[in-house]
């Protein structure tokens, strides 16, 4: 391998590289001066790369021809770490970085600079050694090259110490996914953007009256509780606002205080309930820079709601978010737009007098237009009325005029023009910003100053006047201009969401596409064109390119005065987004990974909201006007998951976030999403299968049921749909519908026969689901259909307890005047201490008068003792109970469900997952092979099995278990494996553990498969595994069962993950002690010395992970074990416990011959008996040969040096397993053999 014309070949092929390399580096933008650096360094050593090619080939020639000379030292450009793969390692990051996958990327991705100074500066740096290097392979220095060769390792020892920094940044990261996916999972309205782009836009030096303003200081001093500032609208409320938040966000950092805001918007009244505006309210306290963690009461609620796949109600919402701000002097709250929040202003003053309620120290702040229930709600309030001052307007006026080509150019040739104009509009404007903005804008068309004066003497006095100007003037432009100004601004107004510029683009060039073409870069109109042609009615935010129209008034001036323009907008936009879906671009079919998946929506940035709304307006529109587009679409097969799939995008971006969508869904269930009632029916009539489902088993109706369209519903009812189908977790439509609060669809289903109690995974009922959503309404319809009241979960949940303890007084209320009654047991004990807790005691009295029969057991005697005066108990360390027992000991035999109440855990995993063939199997669980029912993406699941009846002891070992992988799910680390899902199965006393797979299998398969790695590849493991397990330590959890079988390969890039937790134990170090524990388990032959002594003398502690791992760095490197019974001779007349105790094992040749001797002095280190010496895992992952370059003595490479095993018996084998108790669970070993 290391022969000069495989050299020289690989020097060609880095060559081509650094080519490509620089010249993606002339064509980027930004960056300047690093750029330059870096190119020029970049073609300097490039240049030294050559000269040593033609030395190589030289050197070549002159063997050939006059025998061998002098010969180079082109071993050291050889092997896994070399200068040549270094250089090629940089050159493929800069060419990732600076490459676009295609036309279309490279037009939505300009190339920028995408290199931080200090990423610059360590390129820089290691070519300036890489150049050295060359130079001295050239001259043939061999001592001047040991050197060289030294300070690349140690610059790949750095680059370790920088891994290591890379990998608890990705720790941190991974943490960060995990506590951001619980966030996003309370809101999906986020105004953190809209806020910045808003404080952008404020003129400096206005606003300063209301920021001294009197009211508003004492507001923000917490003088008043409440502050109203109505306003015309255009007067500038909404930046008054944003000036208002940079205040607290910067002069309020220092007090206790918390602060949120919310704007809202006029086009999403529908999305802005009150629960989904306290959703927001709570993701932003959860995302304040003091919530470093997610809060226990935040998971619990998110855990009880995941468990049933229910939403939190308003009242929970209230109560959490008075939980998490009650140590706080003051929660600000800051609402834009109260009179845009929703579409009753009742609604919204109901809204306001909930975020009241969340408690005394609240401080709300809000801005409104005029209006008389506003006034009479704000009757004793403080106000504050907000008009745009003159001297604001003035300052505005002032800037705006130079910013404005044509009419600064006028104001140059005649200095005064420019006081006439602002004297004139601040005149004019009514107070309002928006006026003068408009008014400012007519006056940028002006051809001369004469025009520009006349102008200023026919301003238009309202604001329909002055939009009727701003669209004349667009209609006066050229005839094709004009036309795609009013395309570009219609399609803005009826958008279901903020559009950006660059999904203008994608639509205006799918509308000019004709007879199946594929959409092309060259198809793009020109961006500023496009947003050009509309101006003075639009506005784009030149951060995030999102375009908008310049006022929420601009779409009420539409609805009024121009309803049929709108109306063929809408119908153009529904037809442009089915024919954009259904584009040759994507008839490859929906992605099968994220990062594929992320591409398609980079490169095509359309197909998400085309997916979303395609038949949003449908319902407003003439059938015969929008059905050959669908028909046209459907029939194309791979069509509906690429729809489904680009609908299913979550907010956030976690693992297999794309595949998350159900696969084979027909078209009719993608259609019942939207109120299609007419649709529908055409597509069944055209051959569509009424109870056509995909693998989530929803069907139509069902989808129907679940967005609320009664009319569907009905529709479907009528051609025949099954009432009572059900999908693949058992849940019925009106499951949905209930679950959803959608009385509406409720009453239909049940006048179509419905069945009320349908019982879906969990035994979850349409009742219980009325509860979880908190419709009253719901709940009085199902209850008068006969719910029945008594009918339990798998917890031992009812509807009344649920709504206990969940806070729904009025719904507990109704449903205990209806006879119902608290479950008996743990459920109706829980659900009453809950309720007591938030406020309800008088109902709880009212439910609890027999105690025993709710709680299950008597009321206890509790003997009475004066407070005072109390005796000291001294505090003694925690201590796990020994799981040890006889025959004679009482089992503490527990109801499962009890036991698992503790665990917060979900059921329904057969309806979930398929399950498949059996992978593997121990003494406390089977592992079989399991795949997502909806998804098909693969996982493992470890089932743990109890005895009949249970007993807390049962799943004593499973506790640690479950607790570390639920810290790691708030902690994660990429080589430790991850828990995807956790079930109990109440039938068969067993829970499920869900894991991500590992496709290469174990590392034990992998040894047994290649005999042995070599150096490079066992340094690639095991700088992933003594990683994973440093993250451990450092968290105080020790392993205990280190070897090949729980290291999962998950990739072919040997990506590991350590997996099987159910020895590991926590250690509390807090202290700054390191506590040891003295259970005797492990796997014989990968324990250490400590943990073979007499149970008298046995305590030990981090240390067993690390001699484990010597082990298994043992096995990696030869391919058998170091200690083994099969060592037992005459001559060496010692059994498996004994090697261990003494330490004693060997490196037999030839099988360790071409290991490298700092590998030796690692595992030296590692196998130490001594555990005060022994190697911890930082000084492992410090070790020199976890740095070096992998080239050993004699030339030779790691991948020439294996041998087949031949050594006898000696092979590699499944070991046992120790238990807790010593046992050994394979073969029954004795604990006394070892």
């Amino acid at each position: 391998m290391s022969d000069p014309l495989s050299i020289t070949a690989s020097v060609i092929t880095v060559l081509e590289l650094a080519a490509t390399a620089t010249n993606y580096l002339r064509g980027i933008k930004n960056g300047d001066t690093d750029r330059v650096n870096l190119r020029d360094e970049l073609r300097s050593t490039t240049c030294l790369l050559e000269m040593l090619r033609d030395r190589i080939e030289d050197a070549e020639d002159a063997a050939t021809t006059s025998g061998p000379g002098r010969p180079l030292y082109i071993k050291a450009l050889y092997g896994p770490d070399s200068p040549l793969v270094q250089f090629q390692r940089i050159l493929e990051d800069i060419i990732k970085q600076l490459s676009p996958q295609s036309k279309l990327r490279q037009r939505s991705l300009p190339m920028t600079w995408p290199f931080t100074k200090k990423d610059t500066a360590e390129k820089l740096s290691c070519l300036e050694r890489l150049k050295s290097h060359f130079i001295l392979v050239m001259q043939n220095d061999l001592a001047q090259l040991t050197q060289a060769s030294y300070e690349l390792a140690q610059a790949s020892h750095e680059r370790i110490v920088d891994m290591g920094q890379k990998v608890d940044e990705t720790h941190l990261k991974d943490h960060e996914d995990e506590t951001q996916r619980i966030i996003l999972w309370f809101s999906t309205l986020s105004f953190r953007e809209q806020h910045i782009a808003i404080l952008e836009s404020v003129q400096p030096g206005t606003g300063r009256w209301f920021t001294k303003h009197e009211a508003l200081r004492a507001w923000l001093d917490g003088k008043i509780s409440m502050l109203w500032c109505p306003g015309l609208p255009g007067a500038g409320k909404t930046r008054l606002m944003s000036m208002v938040i940079d205040i607290l966000e910067h002069d309020q950092s220092s007090k206790n205080s918390l602060y949120t805001y919310i704007y809202c918007n006029y086009n999403s009244r529908k999305e802005q309930t009150s629960a989904a505006l306290l959703s927001g309210l709570v993701q932003q306290v959860l995302q304040h820079p003091t919530s470093e963690t997610v809060p226990p009461e935040v998971l619990s609620l998110y855990n009880s709601h995941k468990k049933y796949g229910t939403r939190p109600t308003l009242k929970e919402l209230t109560d959490l978010l008075g939980k998490l701000t009650s140590t706080y002097e003051s929660l600000f709250v800051v609402i834009d737009a109260l009179d845009e929040c929703t579409e009753s202003e009742e609604d919204a003053l109901r809204f306001l007098s909930t975020v009241r309620s969340i408690g005394s120290n609240v401080r709300i702040l809000c801005s409104s237009r005029f209006s008389t229930t506003f006034e009479a709600f704000f009757v004793s309030t403080k106000m504050v009325e907000i008009f745009a001052r003159d001297e604001d307007i003035r300052m505005f006026l002032d800037s705006e005029i130079s910013q404005q080509p044509r009419l600064s150019k006028h104001v140059r040739a005649d200095p005064d023009l420019r006081t006439e104009i602002i004297d004139s509009i601040t005149g004019d404007c009514q107070g309002m910003f928006l006026l003068a903005k408009l008014h400012l804008d007519s006056l940028s068309t002006k051809i001369n100053r004469k025009a520009v004066r006349s102008a200023l003497r026919t301003l238009p006095v309202t604001l329909d006047d002055t939009y009727s100007e701003a669209l004349q003037r667009i209609y006066d432009q050229p005839a094709d201009t004009a036309e795609l100004a009013e395309t570009v601004l219609l399609w803005i107004i009826c958008a279901r969401e903020t559009l950006t510029v660059m999904q203008l683009q994608h639509m205006y060039a799918t509308q000019e596409l004709t007879g199946g073409m594929a959409l092309g870069d060259d198809d793009l109109p020109d961006a500023d064109i496009l947003t050009g042609a509309c101006s003075g009615l639009i506005a784009v935010d030149h951060e995030s390119q999102a375009i908008h129209a310049i006022h929420y008034t601009v779409h009420q001036y539409f609805e009024r005065s121009h309803s049929q323009r709108l109306m063929a907008a809408r119908l153009s936009l529904t037809k442009v987004s089915l024919a954009y879906l259904g584009l040759p671009n994507f008839l490859s079919g929906f992605c099968e990974s994220d990062a594929a998946m992320l591409q398609r929506l980079t490169e095509y940035p359309f197909l998400e909201y085309a997916a979303k709304h395609w038949g949003s307006d449908m319902n407003l529109l003439e059938a015969d006007e929008v059905l050959p587009s669908l028909d046209r679409l459907f029939s194309n097969p791979t069509v509906s998951e690429t729809i489904h799939q680009a609908w299913s995008v979550p907010t956030g971006r976690y693992p297999n976030w794309s595949q998350e969508f159900p696969r084979k869904s027909p078209a009719l269930v993608l259609a019942a999403a939207f109120d299609l009632p007419v649709i529908l029916r055409h597509m069944i009539a055209n051959g569509h299968k009424i109870e056509g489902k995909g693998t989530d088993g929803e069907t139509a109706l069902i989808r129907a049921a679940t967005f609320g369209h009664a009319e569907n519903v009905r529709v479907l009812l009528e051609l025949g749909a099954a009432v009572n189908a059900q999908d693949y977790m058992g849940e019925s439509a009106l499951q949905r519908a209930a679950r959803n609060g959608h009385s509406s669809v409720i009453r239909v289903l049940l006048d179509g026969g419905a069945c009320v109690n349908n019982k879906a995974s969990n035994n979850l009922t349409p009742l219980m689901s009325a509860v979880s959503s908190g419709h009253l309404d719901a709940v009085r319809m199902l209850v008068e259909a006969g719910a029945e009241l008594m009918v339990e979960t798998e917890w031992g949940d009812s509807a009344l307890s649920m709504a206990l303890r969940s806070g729904q007084e009025a719904i507990a209320t109704f449903l205990a005047d209806y006879g119902a009654l608290l479950p008996r047991g743990m459920a109706g004990r829980r659900a009453s201490i809950i309720a007591s807790r938030r406020g309800l005691q008088r109902l709880v009295r009212r439910l609890t008068v027999d105690y025993e029969a709710i709680a299950g057991r008597p009321l206890q005697r509790q003997s009475s003792r004066i407070m005072s005066g109390l005796p000291e108990s001294p505090e003694i360390p925690w201590q796990r109970p020994s799981n040890l027992h006889t025959e004679s000991q009482e089992r503490d035999e527990i109801s499962f469900a009890e036991l698992m109440e503790q665990y917060d855990i979900q059921t329904g995993f057969y309806q979930r997952y398929n399950m498949m063939e059996q992978i593997g199997k121990g003494h406390f669980a089977t592992v079989y092979l399991c795949s997502n029912r909806v998804t098909g993406v693969l996982f493992a699941v470890k089932m743990f099995h109890s005895h009949r009846p249970p007993s807390s002891s049962d799943f004593e070992s499973l506790h640690y278990e479950i607790q570390l992988l639920r810290e790691l799910q708030k902690h994660s680390h990429p080589n430790l494996m991850r828990m995807a899902d956790l079930f109990a199965d109440f039938e068969k006393n067993r829970i499920c553990l869900v894991m991500d797979l590992g496709k290469e299998g174990d590392l034990f398969d992998l040894i047994v498969a290649k005999e042995k790695f070599t150096e490079a590849e066992t340094r690639v493991i095991f700088t992933q595994l003594l990683s994973a397990i440093k993250f451990l330590h450092d968290r105080g959890w020790v392993h205990r069962d280190v070897k090949p079988e729980n290291i999962l390969v998950m990739d072919r890039n040997l990506t590991i993950q350590l997996s099987d937790f159910g020895l590991a134990k926590k250690l509390h170090t807090d202290s700054g002690f390191e506590e040891l524990t003295s259970t005797l388990c492990g796997t014989p032959s990968y324990v250490p010395p400590e943990v073979l002594q007499t149970s008298r003398s046995r305590s030990y502690g981090f240390g067993v992970d690390l001699w484990s791992s010597g082990v298994v760095l043992y096995i990696c490197l030869c391919g058998f074990p170091p200690f083994s019974d099969d060592l037992y001779t005459e001559e060496n007349p010692y059994t498996l416990s004994q090697q261990i105790k003494m330490g004693q094992y060997h490196y037999p040749s030839p099988y360790w011959d071409s290991v490298g001797d700092p590998a030796l002095d690692l595992i030296d280190a590692m196998l130490t008996v001594d555990v005060d010496k022994r190697a911890t895992a930082e000084e492992s992952l410090a070790h020199p040969w976890m740095c070096e370059a992998t080239i050993s003595p004699n030339g030779a490479t790691d991948a020439s040096m294996a041998l087949p095993l031949d050594i006898g018996t000696m092979q590699l084998m499944p070991d046992q397993v120790l238990d807790s108790e010593g046992s050994a669970i394979t073969t029954g070993l004795e604990p006394g053999t070892i």
